[in-house]
């Protein structure tokens, strides 16, 4: 297997299992957090923050670098658009945390209020489309090199 096409397996796995855990978040998680009493939020999110660590972090930093890897060794067929657009999305979604960390700091402070978890799901959507668009640029390469013959 060439380099290029080891790339952009390595880049759809983890484009593809991050569209699994961003909206099962936005989806199932954030709005059962409601169902967490305030006493308790502030240790099931520490406990939650923790554990999520190898199965969130992990993989975003593996899919942030599969953007450069593609840059690196673009696949046969690939549009540089989508490369520069697939480096953009990732730059754009963790830029975003220097405004996502803090929020979950805040709500693990203040607990699960109403305004806080309406804040928390109404922005998350914005990761929720880029992570999406992310997967889209990866797909969209992936039958590129399809019908592409290699070099």
């Amino acid at each position: 297997m060439a380099i290029n096409d080891a790339v952009l397996l390595f880049a759809l796995i983890f484009a593809l299992y991050r569209v699994g855990d961003v909206w099962s978040f936005q989806v199932v998680l954030f709005p059962l957090w409601a169902k967490v009493g305030p006493a308790e939020f502030p240790a099931y999110h520490r406990s939650h923050f923790h554990r999520i660590f190898g199965v969130i972090f992990v993989p975003m930093a593996l899919s942030a670098l599969s953007s450069v890897l593609l840059w690196l060794f673009p696949p046969a067929g690939a549009r540089s658009w989508l490369i520069y657009a697939g480096l953009g999305l990732q730059g754009v979604l963790f830029a975003s945390l220097f405004y996502w960390i803090p929020l979950q700091t805040r709500i693990e402070r203040e607990g699960n209020t109403a305004p806080l978890m309406r804040q928390l799901v109404t922005t998350h959507w914005t990761r929720v489309l880029n992570i999406t668009a992310f997967a889209v640029v990866v797909l969209t390469l992936v039958a590129l090199r399809l019908t592409t013959s290699p070099r």
